[in-house]
């Protein structure tokens, strides 16, 4: 019983997956049928992976409002479709409903472009080889079986863990999040596949808070000061953005976020480590409330925000991140930043908040994104911060 409690099952689960087709490629050798079938599936997995990722495209660029491109050009021959999506924009149902048309389709598209490669290509390539197996042993064959079956393995290992990975992302189960994590396999893969294919210069297509907001007072910049050698000059006056809420305002704390802090940190010392246990916490407890965002872009006017509000609700957006990480630093004296600028959520560069925390024994200010940080992936001290996060700016240190 101790064994099976020290066995991860998404390990146990991914290595099954992994090697069933290489044992059914072992128990059954590969026939004429066989092979065509497979190259078969194999251009229709390419279709469908290529449908899904046009397909994501195109509704994140129709919800998202772009109006330039071939959005300008639907928008005008379809003025209809516009008037349904800024009626049903923030509507998680009629995005599922318009994705799902989309990707019907553009793989129906696809199919019909594909005939040719089929009738030119796959079949008169699949009867060589099958020629070429009929005259092999049945041990060669076998061999050989094992290894056709090794892409759709590999196939099959990238799709689980990318389902384990959307669910971690996009879920809120934290010890569901953290199970996950915890397995050897799904790191390594998750590591040296999945994060450098989902995330080229970009972050996990988290939602970010792109509230216009920040854009709506731009007239509030310290433009006449733009001659400065102060590189903080154009600092945001951000008690425009939430419900008339200063940054110091929001920033306030009580007794029950300060114990808690003091309980997480425990008894380290060392500036770093304490900072990161901080980031952890509130990266793994604090829900990104979507709903909030949302309202934030059309009325900003009538949402709270604030460490106060987000510790006890446990969801938030940029901002009520970045202040309940700032009250809970002050709380174990840790020096700390509040941080505005733009930042990639996988399809464009929009408003963010982050942080910044002084490493006393580094002598030096390290990048801190407990937003991003809920996406799973590493957003402390993170080496490539910069690739996804631009024209930062300090607007406030405690």
């Amino acid at each position: 019983m101790n064994l099976l409690n020290h066995i991860n099952m998404i390990t146990v689960l991914v290595t099954g997956i992994f090697a069933m087709p290489l044992l059914m490629g072992l128990l059954h050798p590969i026939t004429g049928n066989r092979v065509e079938n497979s190259f078969l599936s194999i251009l229709n997995s390419f279709i469908f992976i290529i449908g899904i990722i046009f397909a994501f495209h195109f509704a994140s660029g129709i919800f998202s409002g772009n109006q330039e491109g071939i959005f300008a050009i639907l928008y005008q021959h379809f003025p209809t479709v516009q008037n349904w999506v800024s009626r049903y924009r923030y509507d998680v149902v009629a995005y599922v409903i318009a994705l799902f048309v989309l990707l019907s389709v553009i793989i129906w598209i696809l199919e019909v472009v594909s005939i040719p490669i089929y009738r030119w290509l796959i079949l008169p390539l699949s009867g060589r080889l099958t020629s070429t197996f009929n005259a092999m042993s049945s041990r060669m064959r076998r061999m050989l079986s094992v290894i056709w079956q090794l892409p759709k393995a590999i196939c099959m290992v990238l799709v689980f863990t990318l389902l384990l990975n959307f669910y971690s992302s996009y879920i809120n189960n934290p010890n569901g999040e953290e199970y996950i994590h915890q397995s050897s396999v799904y790191q390594l893969i998750n590591k040296n596949i999945l994060h450098p294919i989902l995330n080229t210069d970009i972050v996990k297509k988290l939602p970010v808070l792109f509230n216009d907001s920040f854009k709506r007072a731009e007239e509030d910049f310290a433009k006449k000061n733009a001659d400065s050698t102060d590189p903080n000059y154009w600092k945001v006056p951000v008690i425009k953005y939430f419900n008339g809420v200063t940054l110091d305002q929001a920033i306030q704390s009580n007794d029950e976020i300060d114990k808690k802090a003091k309980e997480i940190v425990g008894t380290k010392t060392n500036d770093r480590e304490k900072a990161y246990l901080l980031y952890k916490w509130i990266s793994r407890n604090i829900q990104y409330d979507r709903d909030k965002a949302a309202i934030i872009v059309q009325n900003p006017s009538h949402v709270d925000s604030g460490s106060v509000v987000t510790y006890e609700q446990r969801e938030g957006i940029c901002f009520d991140y970045s202040c309940l990480y700032i009250s809970m630093c002050r709380a174990v004296d840790l020096k700390v930043r509040f941080v505005t600028g733009l930042a990639y959520n996988g399809s464009e560069w929009g408003d963010h908040a982050w942080n910044q925390i002084y490493d006393a024994e580094g002598k030096k200010w390290i990048n801190v994104d407990t937003t991003f940080g809920h996406s799973g992936y590493n957003y402390f001290d993170n080496a490539d911060f910069s690739a996804n996060h631009k024209y930062d700016v300090i607007q406030g240190e405690w």
